[in-house]
């Protein structure tokens, strides 16, 4: 009975059990095989689409282009296979080698700009060259001829600058012989005057009064044909604020305006140069054999110290490094900001345009002023006149500038080649600044010279301990020769050779080629430099300093790049102005600044990382209009960017950059139109 209740019923149960295990287990294996299947699919078309990247980015990057994501490239003309050229491994020197030909003439813009850019530009070939001749060098006046007549025009449409601002002109009825030249009739002044910009003002808002008055192209505080502030209070010249801002030529939080008795004193020659010129005396009479030292019974004071460790440094850039781009920088983490390069003979003769070059912003927390000159008595006499009248951190002596014109003068980077006046220079300005420290910044050589076999006939690794044997508190090296301009990369071996070479703990700057913030920390870790200095990555991406402060990369988007450059255009009218001629002076910068942040390419396009600087971007569409609106090369549609916040540009308004390579060709069509048709 128990075997027929207990024993049989439970076989048929333990069978069934089995078999539906044993079938779980069949689909459990098969499922695993198809995933395994699947899975080495996907495996083979991610190592497909790895291969196929790759090979893209190394394509890209033999010809010198920016590795972009192809769904954001324009397509390319159609080219028949017969005739497509193929580049494999065996061809990488000559893309490399093509690609910086191809970038030469878009760099020694930026050349120019970072160390001179005053002079013609022109290279020793004058710009031929075999097949389509090369945009370099600097466009001639008479090429901008357009520009400057419609700034002509437009100061010639507005009112005396004095009456515009307190509604009265004082020397307007002056019987002492000073008697304002300017015109001073409101009818006639309303009657041209160009139309406003429909805006609140902004430089009302921010200092709650417009020193352009009835001239100011914007909105707000004009009232019954009266120039009013913030408060509705007609300006006087009684005014308080008359007081504070004299007038539209004096910002305030600005410093090194000088006064019409010290640009007097040096356009007739009456400021007294008697300290510096004995100084000079002493040196030349060592150079003649009749003294045993430097300076004979003159001191040498001590080296002042500079601490630049780890900061980041904006390069001397001219036309673009201007006081609205540097504060900027400034507001984007600059820690150090170096103004324009001016010319010594031109300061000491009290030109306007030099001394303006000199003017320091109250954000700039550390400046130095940039200096040029080839003769001993008259940097000296420099000297003399900044440590005195200038108020700046440091001086700083140009042996950088590859400019003929500048090199006429024995200075720039002829200058390095002129060992015995170089050392002259440091140890008299050193000696003439009781207050501030003296730096020099020079390239690897003026130029290859045989006389030098050791590192290819450069020879800035003699002179870094002689020049602190001279004096100098700091010295900055561009790895290039002032020749070679742009045509390699920064030479960042030869650099830590120089860095090396130092025989006190002097700080060593170092700049080439620096577009991200990884490349700033591997050059302070592994080339022996103390502290980064960034020209070319700054106009491109003034963005940097931050990247290099916070050690991230910033993928930008399009409305913070419009952003900086509303607050580049608001600086520009606190410094030029909110009248017409302030107005156009900030366009004219800021279509010069645009015309190389165009260059940018945003990172989120890019396959690879970390951007490099000599990657040269193909045409491209951005994730929005306005971001592929900003990497337009073409100059109407920068103008377009301007007049966001400029308005219209008047009559007869064309813009021609300053630096020939910046002049790519315009298309027919605006960047929209283009999107619209790669999108459509």
């Amino acid at each position: 009975l128990w075997f027929k209740t207990s024993v049989i019923p439970y076989f048929p149960t333990t069978l069934v059990q089995s078999a539906q295990k044993a079938a779980r287990s069949r689909r459990e294996i098969l499922k695993i095989g198809e995933n395994m299947a699947a899975e080495t699919a996907e495996k083979m078309d991610t190592d497909s689409e790895v291969a196929a990247r790759e090979a893209r980015i190394k394509e890209a990057t033999l010809r010198g282009e920016a590795p972009i994501k192809p769904e954001y490239l324009k397509p390319k003309p159609s080219v028949s296979s017969s005739s497509a050229p193929s580049m494999d491994a065996t061809d990488e020197t000559k893309g490399q080698k093509r690609a910086a030909e191809e970038s030469v003439a878009e760099a020694e813009a930026a050349d120019q700009q970072e160390e001179g850019g005053k002079g013609k530009g022109k290279g020793k070939d004058g710009g031929k060259g075999k097949g389509k001749k090369r945009q370099r060098g600097m466009n001639k006046n008479k090429d901008r001829a357009a520009n400057s007549e419609a700034m002509k025009n437009v100061r010639a449409s507005q009112i005396c600058s004095r009456f515009a601002y307190m509604n009265h002109c004082p020397q307007q009825d002056s019987a002492d012989g000073s008697k304002c030249k300017q015109p001073h009739d409101l009818d006639a002044f309303y009657e041209g005057k160009l139309p406003d910009i429909e805006q609140p003002c902004p430089v009302l808002a921010r200092l709650g009064v417009c020193p352009a008055g009835l001239n100011c192209r914007y909105q707000g505080h004009v009232q019954d044909r009266k120039n009013v502030d913030k408060d509705g209070v007609v300006v006087t010249p009684e005014s308080e604020w008359v007081k504070k801002i004299p007038n539209v030529g004096h910002p305030p939080g600005e410093t090194n305006i000088f006064s019409f008795e010290t640009v007097g004193k040096l356009r007739k020659k009456l400021f007294d140069f008697s300290k510096s010129t004995e100084v000079a005396k002493a040196w030349q009479k060592y150079c003649s054999g009749g003294s045993d030292t430097p300076l004979g019974a003159i001191v040498q004071p001590d080296i002042k110290p500079l601490d630049v460790k780890g900061k980041s440094i904006l390069a001397p850039l001219t036309t673009v490094g201007n006081l609205p781009f540097r504060r900027l920088c400034v507001k984007l983490g600059c820690d150090v900001t170096v103004g324009e390069m001016a010319l010594a003979g031109s300061i000491l003769d009290g030109a306007a345009p030099e001394l303006s070059l000199l003017r320091r912003h109250e954000s700039e927390k550390c400046f130095g002023i940039q200096v040029a000159g080839g003769d001993v008595e008259t940097m000296s006499k420099l000297a003399q006149f900044i440590d005195e009248h200038v108020d700046c951190d440091f001086v700083d002596i140009n042996c950088g500038c590859p400019l003929d014109e500048v090199h006429r003068r024995g200075a720039g980077s002829r200058l390095m080649a002129r060992t015995k006046a170089m050392e002259g220079i440091v140890r008299c300005m050193q000696t003439n600044l009781k207050t501030k420290p003296l730096t020099l910044k020079m390239r690897t050589a003026d130029h290859e010279e045989k006389r030098h076999p050791e590192f290819g006939g450069r020879y800035a690794h003699k002179l870094v301990p002689q020049l602190e044997e001279w004096g100098v508190s700091a010295i900055t090296l561009h790895g290039r020769t002032a020749r070679q301009r742009y045509t390699k990369l920064a030479d960042w071996d030869y650099t830590k050779e120089c860095s090396s070479r130092r025989a006190t703990n002097t700080p060593f700057i170092a700049c080439g080629d620096v577009l991200s913030w990884e490349e700033a920390e591997e050059h302070k870790a592994q080339h022996g430099a103390d502290a980064i200095m960034v020209g070319r990555g700054a106009l491109m991406k003034p963005w940097l300093f931050t990247e290099m402060s916070e050690k991230r990369h910033w993928d930008i988007s399009a409305s913070e790049r419009l952003d900086l450059i509303r607050d580049f255009t608001h600086y520009g009218l606190d410094h030029w102005g909110s009248d017409g001629r302030g107005v156009e002076t900030t366009r004219r910068f800021l279509l010069e600044w645009l015309s190389f942040t165009c260059r940018y390419v945003p990172i989120g396009l890019l396959e690879q990382m970390p951007p490099k600087i000599n990657w040269r971007p193909r045409p491209y569409v951005g994730r929005s209009d306005l971001e592929t609106k900003l990497a337009s090369p073409s100059a109407k549609d920068w103008v377009e960017i301007t007049e966001m916040f400029l308005g219209k540009v008047p009559d007869g308004f064309t813009f021609i950059p300053k630096h020939k390579s910046n002049a790519y060709d315009a298309p027919t069509g605006g960047a929209q139109e283009e999107a619209q048709d790669v999108q459509g």
